[in-house]
């Protein structure tokens, strides 16, 4: 049987998905997306349904049943994007020069067009395969990752899993552990004429800030994981003060901490909490707490992840990359994904592979290639019949 991978179809399909808003704040956010894959499957005779996962918003199930005696794969994608920020006409497709252009054309509307389309070219073909084969649309990995919980505590439960972040159809076997953080530094508030009765947050933030880069970065430095490399760690934002007639009597910093296997989650708090031990020991009126930014929001812990390189499903992904000439090297993908989620909560081993250039992910020039969005659906259409085995 011939997989018939027509560049219409997925464009279609990605352009279709781009012209319905799913970013944060819109109404029933990733509904109306669900809703359309949902039909588009039914009208395949796709076993397809919608799982409400928060109030109004779902993800979308999918699966071709196998014969049995193969390994289960699942590709998944998100249904979210980010807001159009700056971009011109976020949510109407362009197709200019052989570029898809649009909200979510590589993060990761175009991505889940391939896959779709993948799925959808297997069950035209009439091929039968061992093991079975599952989509997963899921809300919410822009913010908070409640999509990716609601499927490892519900499932499917595979084997293998693909996760189609645009990594230009690298096979990226791991990222790091998230933490976000929040410290918040106490001063006293007094008018700016009486400042020395008074006890600067701000300046008090400061010396907190130079300790982390000065001793702090150098000890993660230190330290290697032999596929994910350093732990790191970013300020990413502070904030405080009233006036400038006023001594800030509150500094807010948030923190990004990416931590790799050979650390601990609660390392990461206990040496950030040693430092604020040791400021309040040398430097008279200092007095900070920190918190983990995600806990009133009771999410699972964003734990690192990555896959053996002699794992079923790199090699299937390996294969399929060969046969079309493509680079076969490994990597390490740079942003946190719901591959960390599944990986650490359940026994499927993933990657990450997609269509489409991280770079242009989140920017007013988001974009992607109809060349990839084609190409990918045909790699993913190899690895499913690899990995899942033709029956």
């Amino acid at each position: 049987m011939i997989i018939d991978i027509k560049e219409t179809e997925v464009v279609k399909i990605a352009s279709d998905l781009i012209r319905i808003p799913s970013y944060s704040h819109t109404e029933n956010q990733e509904k109306r997306v669900a809703e359309y894959i949902y039909n588009l499957l039914k009208e395949e005779n796709i076993p397809v349904e919608l799982k409400e996962v928060l109030k109004g918003r779902f993800n979308v199930t999918a699966y071709l049943k196998g014969e049995g005696g193969g390994k289960s794969l699942m590709l998944s994608g998100h249904l979210d994007t980010v807001p159009p920020y700056d971009m011109e006409n976020p949510f109407t497709p362009v197709l200019k020069d052989g570029v898809l252009y649009g909200r979510g054309a590589c993060d990761m509307k175009g991505p889940v067009s391939a896959m779709l389309l993948s799925l959808i070219a297997l069950k035209r073909s009439g091929i039968s395969l061992k093991g079975d084969v599952f989509f997963t649309g899921v809300i919410d990995e822009e913010e908070k990752g409640k999509g990716a919980e609601h499927l490892v505590k519900n499932g499917p439960f595979t084997d293998g899993a693909i996760i189609g972040e645009p990594t230009d159809m690298k096979i990226a076997v791991g990222h790091k552990g998230l933490e976000w953080i929040k410290v918040k530094v106490t001063g006293k508030k007094v008018h700016g004429g009486r400042m020395d009765e008074g006890i600067n947050a701000i300046e008090m933030a400061s010396k907190f800030i130079e300790r982390i880069y000065d001793e702090y970065v150098p000890k993660l430095k230190e330290r290697h994981h032999e596929i994910l490399g350093q732990p790191t760690i970013n300020i990413g934002k502070i904030t405080g003060g009233d006036q400038p007639s006023t001594v800030p009597g509150e500094c807010i910093i948030e923190i990004d901490r990416r931590w790799i296997p050979i650390e601990a989650r609660e390392q990461v708090y206990e040496e950030l909490n040693q430092i604020i031990n040791d400021l309040k020991l040398e430097v008279p009126g200092f007095n900070a707490d920190l918190s983990d930014m995600f806990t009133e929001d009771n999410l699972l812990s964003h734990k690192p992840f990555f896959t053996d390189k002699d794992d079923p499903i790199v090699k299937a992904a390996k294969e399929a990359l060969t046969g079309k000439n493509k680079n076969t090297e490994e990597t390490v993908f740079p942003a946190w994904s719901d591959a960390g989620t599944i990986a650490a909560y359940t026994n499927t081993k993933c990657i990450i592979m997609g269509p489409g250039d991280l770079r242009l992910a989140h920017s007013k020039d988001e974009s992607i290639k109809v060349k990839d969005l084609t190409e990918a659906a045909r790699i993913y259409t190899e690895i499913i019949m690899d990995y899942c085995e033709k029956a």
